[in-house]
């Protein structure tokens, strides 16, 4: 799934928290963590930027790695033990990381860039759906809307009151 909706998920589910927008930080993370620093190379490089799935070739092996190891559940259970272990601690906002990957699992095809959700025990990965595809960018972005003008439906009617007043 894109980065934005990501974000908005993530945000949407930790909302009543004390930290949404920290937990929707940690949502994005494992795409900025690995694409991330792709990104920032080519942006500073001068690189054009392609619309759609970059050529499989052109991806540097330390994307791969760093997604291998930001995509796994076991990875994250590693970090967040350890967390709790200097802390004492369990930070709620730190879910985020692990919405992520499981919203990734059915939203990725093994043709590009399937979750390794359970790297390093297993290489296995499930081939979902392209969350590339047009309609399923359309039935995502409509489940949003719905979502966030649910979420904030007490404060468009009070906007419609001042508005009407």
């Amino acid at each position: 799934m894109d980065i934005f909706a990501h974000f908005f998920w993530t945000y949407a589910i930790f909302r009543k928290t004390k930290k949404p927008f920290l937990a929707a930080f940690f949502g994005i993370l494992p795409d900025l963590l690995s694409f991330g620093v792709l990104f920032v190379i080519n942006f500073f490089s001068g690189k054009s930027f392609v619309r759609g799935p970059p050529d499989p070739t052109a991806i540097p092996r330390y994307v791969t790695q760093s997604y291998n190891y930001t995509h796994s559940l076991i990875i994250f259970l590693i970090i967040l033990l350890i967390i709790y272990l200097l802390t004492k601690k369990f930070y709620i906002f730190l879910l985020g990381w692990p919405l992520h990957i499981l919203i990734d699992i059915p939203s990725h095809t093994s043709r590009f860039f399937p979750t390794p959700f359970l790297f390093p025990l297993s290489s296995y990965t499930f081939s979902g759906i392209n969350w590339g595809n047009p309609w399923f960018v359309k039935i995502n972005y409509s489940l949003l809307l719905i979502i966030y003008i649910f979420i904030f439906r007490k404060n468009i009617a009070k906007l419609y009151k001042q508005i009407k007043n």
